[in-house]
C-alpha cells in the first residue's frame, strides 16, 4: 500500500473526518474546514475520501439493466480479442462496435457503475468494521495536576510529557488512528517522531501539530498562550472569523497567540527551566509574578498598592525558600510582604 493510500484510509477511519463529508456534526465540520484551509494536499485527499464516503452512502442506483447490458457486451468484445477469438474487423485489421453517441455516454456511465459497485463491496464492508470502533467509547486517561505539583507522564507512543502545576492532559489509552491530546496549562513535551502519524496537542483556542521534537506550551491564561520549540519543528493554527491562521516554528522559536491570533516573539530557554525544578522569572510584572508563585509554592497571593510596586523583574530561582525568594524581590521591586498560613500579602511601599 502506497503513502497515499494510507492517508485515505486514515481519513475514511476518522469519524470525525466523516462527519465532515456527511456534514452531520457542526464541530466537526469547523475543525475540519479549519484544517483544510491551511493544507492544500490535504484537501485534495479529503476531497477523495468525501466522494467515496458518499458513494458509500449512496442507497439506490442510478444505472439501468440496459446500460449494464451495454457494458458487459463491450466487455465480451475486448474479452474474445484477448483470447484470439474472432472478431468483427474493420479494413485496418481492428475491430468495430458501432456505437451511438447515446449508448456512449451510457456505456461510460455503466462502466462507472462498475467501478463505484465494486468499490461498494468492499467499502461497505470496511464501514461496518469503522462503524464498530466509532461505536466503541474511546477509553481515555486523565492527568491532573495541582498547585505545586508537576507531573511526568509517558504517552502510549512513547512520548514524554511534563506538565506543570495546574495543569491537565486528556489522552487515549491507545493511539489507534492518530496520535491527538487535549491539554490545559503549562507542559514540556518531547514527542517520539513518527511520519505517519503527525501528533496534535489541541487546547481550548488552538492546536499545535509535531512529528517529532521538543517545546513548550505555555496556556494558563485564558486566550493567551506562548509555544516554545527547543528541537524540531512544529505548526500551530487557529481559526478566527472562520478563517485559518497558521505559523510554522522551528527550533528556537516561539510564538505568542492572543485572541486566537499568532504573532512571532523571542525565544527565551529559561522558560523551560521549569520542568529542571528552577523557577523562571522572565520580565514580568507583579500580576504575573504573583501568578507563578501561587502555582509553584500552592499558595493565595494578594497584591496591595500595586500602583507603587516596580513594574518589571527578572530572577532564576533553583532551591530558595519562599520567604527568601520574597525578600530578594521586594527589595528589587519595593514592596513588603506578610506571610499568613497559606496566604501571601505583597504591599507596595509608599514612594
Amino acid at each position: 500500500m502506497n503513502a497515499y493510500q494510507e492517508e485515505l484510509n486514515k481519513l475514511l477511519l476518522d469519524p470525525r473526518f466523516r462527519n465532515w463529508a456527511l456534514n452531520s456534526s457542526k464541530e466537526d465540520f469547523e475543525e475540519w474546514e479549519g484544517y483544510l484551509r491551511g493544507d492544500d494536499q490535504l484537501r485534495k485527499r479529503a476531497q477523495k475520501a468525501k466522494e467515496i464516503i458518499l458513494q458509500i452512502e449512496l442507497s439506490e442506483s442510478k444505472y439501468t439493466e440496459e446500460d449494464i447490458w451495454s457494458f458487459e457486451r463491450l466487455k465480451k468484445k475486448l474479452d474474445e480479442r484477448d483470447q484470439g477469438r474472432p472478431v468483427k474487423e474493420d479494413k485496418s485489421g481492428k475491430f468495430s462496435v458501432k456505437l451511438s453517441f447515446s449508448s456512449i455516454v451510457r456505456i461510460a456511465a455503466a462502466i462507472s457503475f462498475m467501478i463505484v459497485f465494486s468499490g461498494l463491496l468492499y467499502f461497505n464492508n470496511q464501514k461496518r468494521k469503522n462503524q464498530l470502533i466509532a461505536e466503541r467509547v474511546p477509553e481515555v486517561v486523565e492527568k491532573h495536576t495541582q498547585n505545586g505539583q508537576q507531573l511526568l507522564i509517558t504517552l502510549p507512543d512513547g512520548s514524554k510529557v511534563k506538565l506543570n502545576s495546574n495543569s491537565s492532559i486528556t489522552y487515549p489509552v491507545n493511539f489507534f488512528n492518530n496520535r491527538r491530546i487535549e491539554f490545559e496549562g503549562e507542559a514540556f513535551f518531547k514527542i517520539v517522531r513518527n511520519e505517519k502519524s503527525p501528533f496534535i496537542v489541541k487546547t481550548e483556542h488552538f492546536q499545535t501539530e509535531v512529528l517529532g521534537t521538543s517545546f513548550n506550551i505555555c496556556a494558563y491564561e485564558k486566550g493567551k498562550a506562548k509555544v516554545s520549540v527547543i528541537e524540531g519543528k512544529v505548526k500551530i493554527s487557529t481559526v478566527k472569523d472562520k478563517h485559518l491562521h497558521y505559523r510554522i516554528l522551528e527550533k528556537e522559536e516561539a510564538a505568542e497567540i492572543d485572541d486566537q491570533m499568532i504573532k512571532e516573539t523571542s525565544f527565551n530557554r529559561d522558560e523551560v527551566l521549569w520542568k529542571d525544578g528552577i523557577l523562571v522569572f522572565s520580565n514580568e510584572d507583579i500580576h504575573s509574578i504573583a501568578g507563578k508563585i501561587e502555582r509553584w509554592f500552592n499558595v493565595t497571593v494578594v497584591v496591595k498598592n500595586g500602583n507603587t510596586i516596580g513594574r518589571r523583574f527578572s530572577g532564576k530561582y533553583s532551591n530558595e525558600s519562599l520567604k527568601e525568594i520574597l525578600i530578594g524581590m521586594g527589595y528589587a521591586l519595593n514592596f513588603s510582604f506578610e506571610l499568613k498560613g497559606n496566604e501571601v500579602i505583597i504591599i507596595g511601599n509608599k514612594i
